[in-house]
């Protein structure tokens, strides 16, 4: 019964994406150079953490970049102002879980949410900005970009194959199409797998591919000073985690060598209401945890309201080839100053 709905969403999406390629739907300019950041499915790819890197590498090549997301799971509508370069101006609810995590990591950056991209560009631009970077943009389609970045989780990255409600696909395969350029990120010693290569030839011939690792970049405590993970080995600790890629943080704990005593898995974007912080309390005190380790878009919404010591975990990206940066700088028509030392 439900295989006829499946090809229903893919037919529509593979529409909509066509009328606004026809210009039968039309599709805003932002006010300067622009790359969105997103993916196929339905899960985190490591979208978040290339966005903060691309934003640290434009404000380091002297760029004035800013942030525009939609601002999932916010309770606020229209176009609010999370930061102006100084650290978050708002509350989760207001911003953002993933927009005010960035903007407690990411110094000297403009971050604006909006349900329209055009609408929180025109805000930046009036702050300052010069360059835009859209956060989870590959569906968003009503805005142009420069440069169309396509993230591939190397480790599953066509989400099963399948579209809604019977996999992860957010539309079609063939949706590749729209790519400037291919990223898989998590990369390891045997993924991508050249099956997955192939598939994006098929759909995309002679599009850029390049990788990207995804790694912990340390630990981090309530008020964001670094602390190191060998200081915690000797106390039992709790893992509290509401992202779309459970599995990936797991994996990113045992890179750490954190072995926690239990893991609670909230759906993603979770505002953690009054039981939800019962349910952590109880599993702390069972498992005799004294401290809470997290990612960084629920640090934002925990911090000050679990009584135990709460540790987030940094994750930073690397992309692998080093063309990636002159690929970007001659799409957006800027100079590409020989950064390579830049993060």
């Amino acid at each position: 019964m439900l295989e006829p709905l499946s090809r229903l969403y893919g037919r529509t999406m593979t529409v909509r994406a066509g009328l606004y390629a026809s210009g039968r739907l039309p599709s805003r300019s932002l006010p300067g150079p622009s790359v969105s950041v997103g993916n196929l499915t339905f899960g985190g790819t490591g979208k978040t953490p290339m966005v903060e890197l691309l934003a640290r590498r434009f404000r380091f090549e002297g760029r004035r970049p800013a942030i525009l997301s939609r601002g999932y799971g916010r309770r606020s509508r229209g176009v609010v102002v999370v930061s102006t370069g100084d650290g978050p101006l708002v509350s989760p609810e207001l911003g953002g879980d993933e927009p005010v995590a960035l903007a407690r990591s990411t110094a000297g950056v403009v971050i604006v949410v909006g349900e329209r991209r055009a609408e929180a560009a025109r805000r930046a631009a009036d702050l300052g900005a010069d360059l835009f970077l859209l956060d989870d943009g590959f569906q968003h389609l009503g805005v142009r970009r420069d440069v169309n970045l396509l993230l591939l989780d190397a480790r599953d990255p066509f989400g099963g194959g399948r579209l809604p409600p019977f996999g992860r696909l957010r539309e079609p395969v063939s949706a590749l199409a729209r790519a400037d350029a291919v990223i898989f990120t998590r990369v390891g010693r045997d993924t991508p797998a050249p099956e997955a290569v192939r598939e994006v030839v098929r759909w995309h011939p002679g599009v850029p591919i390049f990788h990207a690792r995804i790694e912990a970049a340390g630990l981090r405590d309530e008020s964001g000073n670094p602390i190191s993970a060998s200081s915690l080995l000797d106390r039992r600790c709790l893992a509290v985690s509401g992202i779309a890629n459970a599995s990936g943080f797991a994996a990113t704990l045992q890179e750490l060598e954190l072995y926690p005593e239990d893991r609670l898995i909230f759906r993603d974007h979770e505002r953690y209401r009054e039981r939800h912080l019962t349910r952590i309390r109880r599993a702390a005190e069972r498992t005799g945890s004294a401290w809470i380790v997290t990612t960084e878009k629920d640090a934002v919404k925990l911090t000050g309201r679990i009584a135990l010591p709460l540790v987030t975990v940094r994750l930073s990206v690397e992309v692998v080839e080093t063309g990636f940066f002159p690929f970007l700088a001659s799409r957006l028509g800027v100079p590409s100053p020989d950064l390579s030392t830049a993060r």
